[in-house]
């Protein structure tokens, strides 16, 4: 067992009444990547910033942080648009880790070799390109981008988006394959609907599922096109429009009641917009089908939850435990 002994160096002293508060915050900006405002380290931290003189407060607090800047920690202020300074949050910028490949003349030239030992495909030149993007001396003299294949040229683009576009037009079934499995899927596609801004999914009723179905349209394989007419006879509606993670059906319905900290309520409001839930006094109600997706919220930002009920309590410290005991086999 090692003792002080080993550490003959070192001094053991207690520390201060500063070191004790700069310790508490640069803990509390490591835990917070996100960022904590001003009126937040005051409601954290009320030994040392919740004195009546709140201006006195902001001076000690830019004091500690530029301390902290001065033992080499990069702190920031991120603005999103508040009125008021109070509310900027400040957060901790960790350093970014170079992943970058690193390779030497030697390794490169041998790559060159092997790259353009055969002619190479348009992936082996699309490689080559960003291998030798400040070495192109490296590459082999008789190094040429490979031809098109004139098939390949005369052919059009290959998408399987007209082919349901053309379905929805028509009201006719599609024979499909999705993704990677292997069975295939009788559709009758009602609808392409965009998420975000680049995300499009076709709202379709499955015959095999014998419902309503969203499917992401890169991962939709059309097999066969059909003139069987529609089996089904939906209206659409904006449930069906929602793609809210709370509304994926998982489980039946249930109703959970949360109390949020006042500072995380409109980061919370902003993440149930278009969920089903009532606020009464300053108690939320949540309706969902998929209990897990409060999980990521409530992950990101612990101090956001005031109270809840015991069950689900339960169920998100079971979550939490399931992930942490996957992270430990890593």
């Amino acid at each position: 067992m090692t003792s002080f002994e080993d550490f003959p160096m070192i001094e053991v002293k207690k520390m201060n009444e500063t070191e004790v508060r700069l310790f508490a915050l640069l803990f509390n900006l490591l835990r917070e990547p996100k960022g904590i405002s001003f009126q937040k380290f005051r409601n954290i931290m009320p030994r040392f910033y919740k004195n009546e003189d709140i201006e006195s407060d902001r001076k000690k607090l830019y004091r500690d942080l530029n301390q902290l800047k001065s033992l080499g920690f990069n702190i920031k202020v991120a603005q999103f648009g508040y009125q008021s300074e109070d509310y900027f949050p400040y957060y901790l910028e960790k350093e970014s880790i170079n992943k970058s490949l690193q390779l030497n003349k030697e390794e490169l030239e041998y790559l060159s070799q092997v790259l353009y030992s055969q002619e190479p495909s348009a992936e082996g030149f699309s490689l080559s390109q960003k291998l030798f993007s400040n070495h192109l001396d490296l590459l082999p003299k008789f190094a040429k981008q490979p031809k098109l294949d004139s098939k390949s040229e005369e052919e059009p683009d290959s998408s399987h988006t007209e082919k349901i576009l053309q379905a929805i037009k028509d009201k006719r079934a599609l024979t499909i394959q999705y993704g990677y499995e292997s069975n295939e899927r009788i559709i009758e596609p009602y609808r392409l609907v965009r998420k975000n801004t680049t995300d499009f999914y076709l709202l379709a009723y499955d015959r095999g599922k014998k419902s309503l179905r969203k499917f992401i349209l890169p991962k939709i394989s059309v097999k066969k096109e059909s003139k069987e007419e529609f089996l089904s006879n939906l209206k659409i509606t904006k449930e069906d429009l929602n793609f809210h993670p709370l509304l994926i059906a998982k489980h039946p319905e249930m109703e959970i009641s949360f109390q949020i900290n006042p500072d995380y309520e409109d980061r919370w409001r902003l993440f149930l917009e278009g969920a089903n839930f009532e606020k009464t006094g300053s108690e939320y109600k949540v309706k969902t089908t998929n209990q897990n997706a409060l999980f990521q919220f409530l992950i990101l930002s612990p101090e956001a939850l005031v109270s809840t009920s015991e069950v689900w309590k339960e169920s998100f410290q079971t979550y939490t435990q399931y992930w942490e005991n996957l992270y430990q086999l890593v």
